[in-house]
């Protein structure tokens, strides 16, 4: 497809968008939500409405974190995994209308949760909200560097991006990206101007890497602040993208079942948004102030996910602090704050040929029914294995399935698929989802820096 026709498909898709959920959010959801920020009293009311609503009890006060005694039962992926079905509610009002989200999960498990049109909505409303706290206003230019496919797997012309013009984004390529095409990323973002960027962490290191060995900065005027999400965003990687872009990062936590969600403000602190989600804190196995997010939604009526355990965990303010809230932050909101997300950490593979992979887990979206869990190995050399361990019904035009996705995302590899009894754990319980293999691991890391332009 031309660069013309990529810019058709992502503004038409914005468009419907814009019409389903977006304006509604916009219009209905964050004015509520905006009244939360600074008031106890209208959050505590708040939090309660939606509990009644969806028909789902809160464990604390929104402006704390409840810390819940070890032992107790909880909702797992497993359980999702097993047993979908009874977790999803009968069709009613708020309800009617429903799709699926399909996620990897947090290792590589596939998931498909249900949601309501409404939760949808209410999305868009949170996400509105954390890109005021920005400074954006609806309308105004951003840029987008995350796993969409955007252009060719070789464009002729080396433009490595596309437009929404209904969403006034400028689309780039995560997959593109190496030492010489990085160059052109910033030439083009500079030219475009925007107000925010959104980006995996991996991809805005990329590019704050290369300016920062280059000896410059970005030179957009109207940059107010970079946004990252889906990857766990190192205290290095923000100082350097801070130090790069000149502004500041803005980190936002959230997962496909839509349990939890965290947002950073103008002070850099981590708000739980109580709003959201009634959040708990299951202290981690290792201790140390670490603690495991447990969330029950406040906004999907479809399938009300109850004291379910994200996987992902926190680092909180002070490990004997009870109420979890940390302590109260300059900037006035009254959301509890956590010192850092741990979440999940992915490795970044560079290719020979310059260009970075990380956030692969979108090859195992939708396979679960017949995936139970799958891991990326590099073995050097563009050689890349997906290990995965299959239930019943399984099939060779399944794995074939597995391989296309891949290469769509990562051209011009080798790939094959290998089925595995299980994936071994590191001490913690869990999996790397992209593994290095022994002698291929000096391509694996951080982005590689080249100066100049």
């Amino acid at each position: 497809m031309s660069t013309w026709t990529y810019s058709l498909k992502f503004s038409l898709r914005s468009l419907a968008r814009e019409l389903v959920r977006n304006v509604w959010g916009r219009t209905f959801v964050y004015p509520a939500l905006a009244a939360n920020e600074r008031s106890p009293e209208a959050l505590a009311r708040y939090a309660q409405r939606r509990a009644r609503k969806i028909g789902v009890a809160l464990d604390a006060d929104p402006t704390t974190l409840a810390r819940l005694a070890p032992g107790r039962e909880l909702l797992t992926k497993a359980d999702v995994r097993q047993h979908p079905e009874r977790l999803v509610r009968p069709r009613g009002p708020g309800s009617w209308i429903r799709t699926t989200i399909k996620t990897s999960g947090t290792s590589g498990s596939p998931l498909t949760i249900v949601q309501s049109i409404g939760n949808l909505v209410r999305e868009e409303g949170f996400v509105y909200r954390q890109l005021r706290w920005i400074g954006y206003r609806h309308g105004q230019r951003r840029a987008w560097i995350r796993g969409d496919i955007v252009c060719a797997d070789h464009p002729r012309d080396g433009v490595y991006w596309c437009r929404d013009w209904v969403g006034n984004m400028l689309m780039m390529s995560s997959y593109h990206l190496s030492n010489d095409t990085i160059g052109r990323y910033i030439d083009a973002l500079e030219a475009f101007d925007p107000v925010v960027i959104h980006a995996y962490p991996s991809s805005i290191a990329a590019l704050a890497a290369w300016l920062n060995a280059a000896g410059r900065t970005y030179r957009g005027r109207a940059l107010l602040g970079v946004m990252t999400s889906s990857e766990t965003l190192e205290p290095a990687v923000r100082a350097a993208v801070e130090k790069a872009f000149g502004t500041r990062v803005y980190d936002w936590y959230g997962q496909a079942e839509r349990v939890a969600a965290i947002g950073t403000c103008e002070r850099g602190s981590y708000h739980v948004l109580t709003d959201y989600s009634g959040v708990a804190l299951l202290d981690a196995q290792d201790g140390g102030g670490a603690c495991e997010l447990v969330g029950t939604t406040l906004n999907n009526a479809a399938m009300p996910l109850q004291h379910y355990r994200t996987g992902d965990t926190v680092l909180v303010h002070d490990a004997h602090d009870m109420h979890g809230a940390g302590e109260p932050c300059a900037c006035g909101r009254v959301f509890p704050t956590v010192k850092a997300i741990v979440g999940r950490q992915e490795k970044i593979v560079t290719l020979p040929d310059g260009r970075m992979v990380a956030r692969l887990d979108r090859i195992f979206q939708g396979h679960d029914r017949h995936l139970v869990e799958g891991q990326v190995l590099y073995r050097g050399n563009a050689e890349f294995v997906l290990r995965v361990v299959v239930a019943e019904g399984f099939t060779d035009a399944d794995a074939q399935a597995l391989v296309d996705k891949f290469l769509l995302r990562v051209p011009g590899v080798q790939v094959r698929v290998e089925r595995v009894a299980a994936i071994p754990r590191g001490p913690n319980g869990k999996f790397e989802f992209i593994a290095i293999a022994d002698g291929a691991a000096a391509r694996a890391g951080a982005p590689a820096a080249a100066g100049g332009r």
